[in-house]
């Protein structure tokens, strides 16, 4: 079992989609935060930026993640988090003045070596010391980026055990595996007393892994300076005695040698993302987006409880700059002008509400208890009632869910009246105590999880709440572009639980404005006809349940009577009684219905 399981919500299918990179990204991100205690950016290679190896102030993932590479994946990331956090990037930065001060400068390259071996260690140290939680990741970065069957093998075998540089670095990365053999070079168990890996926690800094570095660069210098080219030869020939000639070929061995050293250095290969990727990621990280699964009948009567929609949590710059799902735009001038309506026309309605803000006070005089009466006691004696008590009460609080229908087929004018009204009711509620209303968007994009355009994925957008929204963010509804989709019931399913229930102290209300049957197809499912009508109802039945008030309103399209007699009832089955029908010209019904219900004087105390 993975240790993601333990935060991952689902387990993945193959390579993670889009959104789940997003999220890994977030959970990666939150890790990385705890344990270094700093704000490090974590974001995906680029297939346009070289910088793959941390600076300290980034981590960089690889875009290719399945179930099978995350855990390997996170202990990466922690593994760079940790060096962000106890790593001195300056002595790295500076290591070439370092060695030209020491007159060592021409073993720049494999005192950088040394020093990142040493420095993993001392820091991995530190890390399974002071958060054990993450030795588990740990493990399986190691298991998939440094430790290989080849290297084990090869350890015990003839190759590497000349007596040069190349030899001491493949024997030193791997001196602390359990197949290595000390007398497979001269000064290996040297080197081995020298690191003293049960006391490496006496290296306090990232000098002291430098000054360790310099100290085997040294040793092993000054023992290849004292052999003679005999001497050399003869040790070589000591040093195969005992190797086993079951190994692995010297190319094989060297290719795994190349890639142990390219993590110790701190370049492990890492799957690039495009421009248009790496955006996208982000605007679903920064946009709040998540996936849930809900149940839906296809065309042939079967239910699949399986069936993903994404539920985006309000309208951002990212989201609307990376053209995520293909449904949104920056407003043009029309767009504009149709919000200032709208808001124009919520003041109007504001006016005439401000009723629903009063509190009604009722003083209750000359009782036998309570407060004392001032005004009576001038007159009283012990017959006299001089108490009084006052009783408040306010309107009952209302909370509106209007669910809009943004499929293609509500272009034109019918979005026109719609974005109108409906952004004067999001005007007033901004500015009504007693009621709250949120707005969603019903359609269906282009899937990010999918790299072709013509995979689409339900939508629930929403748009505005305005217990934690502004006005700019109401004006927002202007960058939604009308297209997709009607997937009128799954969209209703994920919707639910975002519309609280009605109680003694709560009236909750679901209005609803759509033009159409519920129409879906995507990967093989088919959601229309008489199966997804049917599974509408149900949707809209459920609602109902939580004693939320549905009020459903078609608005109509110009099409024959036939076509509009099937629509009309078909509607009627989804929303039942609660169903009105409506010109498009004449959206602004809706307003007035509302209106008409914030005005009622329903109070408690």
């Amino acid at each position: 079992m993975n240790n993601s399981n333990f935060w991952l919500k689902y387990e993945p299918e193959g390579k993670f989609n889009l959104l789940e990179l997003a999220n890994t990204q977030r959970a990666i991100t939150n890790f990385v935060k705890i344990l270094t205690e700093k704000e490090i950016k974590v974001d995906f290679h680029a297939s346009n930026d070289t910088d793959s190896f941390t600076n300290g102030k980034r981590i960089t993932l690889s875009s290719t993640i399945s179930m099978n590479t995350i855990d390997s994946v996170v202990g990466l990331s922690l593994h760079e988090a940790s060096h962000c956090k106890y790593t001195d990037f300056h002595t790295l930065k500076y290591l070439k003045n370092i060695l030209y001060n020491r007159k060592i400068e021409s073993g720049h390259d494999i005192i950088a070596t040394l020093l990142n071996f040493v420095e993993d260690r001392r820091i991995d140290s530190l890390m399974y010391k002071n958060a054990p939680g993450y030795q588990g990741y740990y493990r399986s970065m190691y298991e998939r980026y440094f430790y290989s069957k080849t290297v084990d093998k090869a350890l015990k075998g003839p190759e590497y055990r000349e007596e040069n540089w190349e030899s001491y670095l493949f024997r030193i990365i791997n001196i602390f595996n359990k197949n290595t053999d000390l007398n497979a070079l001269k000064c290996l168990s040297t080197i081995f007393k020298a690191i003293d890996l049960k006391n490496i926690n006496r290296l306090e800094d990232t000098m002291d892994s430098l000054k360790l570095a310099i100290t085997l660069y040294e040793l092993l210098s000054a023992h290849f300076m004292s052999m003679t080219p005999e001497e050399r030869k003869s040790q070589v020939q000591k040093n195969k005695q005992n190797a086993n000639d079951k190994a692995p070929s010297r190319e094989e061995t060297k290719k795994a040698f190349a890639k142990q050293e390219q993590f110790i250095n701190g370049k492990v290969h890492k799957a690039a993302s495009s421009k248009k990727e790496l955006n996208q990621i982000e605007a679903i990280s920064k946009s709040n987006i998540k996936e849930d699964k809900v149940s839906a009948v296809d065309k042939n009567g079967v239910k699949r409880t399986d069936r993903k929609v994404h539920v985006v949590d309000g309208i951002t710059k990212s989201i609307v700059d990376s053209n995520l799902y293909g449904i949104f735009k920056y407003p043009d001038f029309a767009c504009n002008n149709n919000v200032n309506a709208g808001i124009n026309l919520g003041k109007k309605l504001l006016r005439k509400l401000q009723i629903t803000n009063e509190q009604v006070t009722l003083a209750s005089k000359r009782l036998k208890s309570g407060k004392i009466d001032a005004r009576r006691v001038y007159a009283a004696n012990f017959e006299n009632d001089i108490f009084y008590k006052i009783d408040r009460a306010q309107y009952k609080p209302i909370s509106i869910h209007l669910s809009i229908d943004g499929s293609g087929s509500m272009q034109g004018e019918k979005w026109d009246q719609v974005l109108i009204n409906t952004v004067a009711l999001g005007y007033v509620s901004l500015h009504m105590q007693n009621i709250d209303l949120t707005i969603s968007i019903r359609t269906t994009g282009e899937d990010p999880s999918l790299s072709s355009k013509t995979a689409h994925i339900p939508l629930l957008i929403l748009a505005f709440d305005s217990k934690k929204h502004t006005l700019s963010d109401l004006k927002k509804l202007a960058y939604f572009k009308v297209s997709g989709l009607t997937p009128e019931g799954m969209c209703l399913n994920a919707l639910n639980q975002y519309i609280p229930s009605s109680s003694y102290y709560l009236d909750s209300y679901l209005i609803n404005m759509s033009d159409g049957f519920p129409t879906f197809e995507s990967s093989g499912f088919v959601y229309k006809g008489k199966s997804a009508i049917l599974d509408t109802a149900k949707a809209v039945s459920n609602i109902k349940k939580k004693g939320v008030k549905v009020l459903s309103y078609f608005i109509e399209t110009d099409v024959t009577s036939i076509r509009l007699n099937e629509l009309v009832e078909a509607f009627r089955t989804m929303y039942g009684k609660s169903a009105t029908f409506i010109d498009p010209k004449n959206v602004h019904q809706v307003t007035k219905t509302l209106n008409n219900l914030f005005l009622k004087r329903d109070l408690v105390s």
